[in-house]
Formats: C-alpha cells, sequence, structure tokens
C-alpha cells in the first residue's frame, strides 16, 4: 500500500510539472504542489500576462466610449451590451437555431445536459454544441455562425477578458435552455487562470429566470484567489465531506459552498446581477465568482453561449509582447 501512495504521488508530481502553464490543469493534483505555492505562482504569472495584454489593447483603442467599456471590463470583470443585436436580428437567429435544434443531428451538433443536472432533478438544461467552425458545416450552421460573427465586437471582447489572441475555431459555441435549480446555481470559479465566456440572450432574461450573475472584480483579486486555493488544495488532500479525492485537475469548480469565507465575501462584493432584455451580450472572466441566477422553473432562458480557448502561458506570454 506504502508503495503504491510513492508512485501515485511520483505519477502526480511529475505531471504538475509537465502541466504547469496549462490552464486545463485547474488545479495541482500531488501532495507535494498542494503544500507547495504552485497554484500561487500560476496565480501570479496569469494575472500579470493578462494585464499587459488588456493594457497594451486599451492603448490602442482611440475611440473614448470604447475605451472606456474596455477599461471597466478590466476592473470589473464583466462587460455588459444591452441590445446588443436588434430584435429583428434576435429573430432571424431564432428562425435559424430553432431549425438546427430540432434535426440536431442532421447539423451535427451534440446535446446534452451541459454537466449542470442534479440526480433526480425535473430541472431543465439542454445545450446543443456546434460543430467547430473550421469543420465541415452545413448550411444552416454556417449562416448562424456568419450573422453570430458580423459584429467583431464579439470576438474582440472574448479575447481582450481572456487575455489571449485566438480563432474563431477556437471557441466552443453552444445553444441553451435552462430552468430550475441547477448546479451552476451555486457561486462557483471555472479556472485559476483569466478566461472568458460570453452569452446572447436569445429571449428577455428577468430576475426569476436564471439571470447569469458575476461579483465584480473578483477575477483580479490575488488574495481572494490565493483563498480558492486553500479550498482546492483541501480537497485533494481530505477529499470533499468524505467524498472522492480529485483525481485530475479538470474535475473541479471552486466553489463557495465548500469553503468557509462565503459570508465575508459575499459582504465585501458588488453582485452584478444579468437581467437584460433580448439581443443582450454579457461577457465575462469565469475565473471570478458567478452562478445562474434564480429560476422560479417556469421560464426558461433561452441563450447562444461562447466559450473561449483557455491555451497555455505560452500562448499568453505571445499574445502579451508580441
Amino acid at each position: 500500500m506504502m508503495t503504491k501512495k510513492i508512485f501515485s504521488e511520483i505519477h502526480s508530481f511529475l505531471k504538475d510539472i509537465f502541466l504547469f502553464t496549462s490552464y486545463s490543469h485547474k488545479v495541482p493534483i500531488s501532495l507535494t504542489f498542494n503544500k507547495l505555492p504552485y497554484q500561487n505562482i500560476r496565480i501570479a504569472i496569469d494575472i500579470f500576462l493578462t494585464q499587459k495584454y488588456q493594457k497594451k489593447f486599451i492603448n490602442k483603442i482611440s475611440n473614448d466610449k470604447k475605451r472606456k467599456l474596455f477599461e471597466a471590463g478590466n476592473k470589473d470583470g464583466i462587460i455588459l451590451n444591452p441590445k446588443f443585436f436588434s430584435d429583428d436580428k434576435i429573430e432571424n437567429l431564432k428562425t435559424i437555431i430553432n431549425n438546427l435544434i430540432e434535426n440536431y443531428k442532421d447539423h451535427n451538433l451534440s446535446m446534452d445536459d451541459g454537466g449542470n443536472l442534479e440526480k433526480n432533478s425535473d430541472s431543465l438544461s439542454k445545450y446543443y454544441y456546434l460543430p467547430k467552425f473550421n469543420s465541415k458545416l452545413t448550411d444552416q450552421v454556417l449562416k448562424l455562425y456568419d450573422a453570430l460573427y458580423s459584429n467583431e465586437d464579439l470576438m474582440t471582447q472574448l479575447r481582450f477578458l481572456a487575455g489571449i489572441n485566438f480563432k474563431k475555431n477556437e471557441i466552443s459555441v453552444h445553444i441553451s435552455k435552462v430552468k430550475g435549480k441547477l448546479r451552476s446555481d451555486d457561486w462557483h470559479s471555472d479556472c485559476f487562470g483569466r478566461a472568458a465566456k460570453g452569452f446572447i440572450y436569445l429571449k428577455s432574461v428577468e430576475k426569476n429566470n436564471s439571470p447569469f450573475c458575476f461579483l465584480k472584480g473578483s477575477h483580479a483579486d490575488k488574495n481572494f484567489k490565493k483563498l480558492t486555493q486553500n479550498t482546492s488544495s483541501k480537497v485533494t488532500l481530505n477529499g470533499n465531506n468524505g467524498k472522492t479525492k480529485w483525481s485530475s485537475g479538470d474535475e473541479i469548480w471552486i466553489k463557495f459552498k465548500d469553503s468557509n469565507y462565503e459570508k465575508e465575501v459575499l459582504n465585501h462584493s458588488e453582485v452584478i446581477e444579468c437581467s437584460y432584455p433580448k439581443g443582450s451580450l454579457v461577457t465575462a472572466d469565469i475565473s471570478g465568482f458567478h452562478k445562474k441566477g434564480f429560476s422560479d422553473g417556469i421560464d426558461e432562458r433561452f441563450t447562444i453561449g461562447f466559450v473561449a480557448k483557455r491555451g497555455s502561458m505560452f500562448e499568453k506570454f505571445k499574445s502579451a509582447f508580441f
């Protein structure tokens, strides 16, 4: 048994070293690097590179209104675009999307619950994932992509918040319908490193049908992120309330409810609740704490979602300095 533990630790230790620069490796899994400041170093490097990229980006903006929008995004971790698309544009998108959903297999879309449904849940969570932009696309999927990327601000905001340059085929796009109580209702952070996600509201979102919620500034607070690292280290070392320990850094969301600082953070943070009309675009740095807001289980939230490439620290370095 002791020999097995030693070999397991060696394997985990080497994996942590090999994947140090990867943002897909969300937490260290070796006992050694959960006791040493492995994650704190990664957090510091990521914040430095992202801020470098964002400052370079802002310095190139000549339009004052646009500059203020991105300066607020840098500070808050979220960019709000009410009525990003007109009602006519949204209705056109919905026509295309409803056709895709009805025949999703014919258009090479994959469908699942997004990993959000609790066991025995009567809530709704359906995610339809589009094929990559550079793959073989049907006319309807290509039509949707062309409509979505007709406004370059969508791509620009995702790149800015993630702190990395990427192409259209490096964005995961999905259509989602959700309502009721889901696992994403808990405050959580997706990754220790700065990363970007966006939503286009295909229907108006009110307080009772799952507005996206975000803790303003939580994306860039180094001390806050160190607290989350302490939580993930405890899970790795001791297990999560008696449950299985993480065997992979990809398995973890950092959740408030797994920590002892939820009340303290919420008392000192401003909650942004994104209740906006249809056609609005919300882009956010999902290393900051966020959640799906309250749902009464009656009205569904109908959105198009975008998850930007995370890449590696090497790619962020290249984006920041070249």
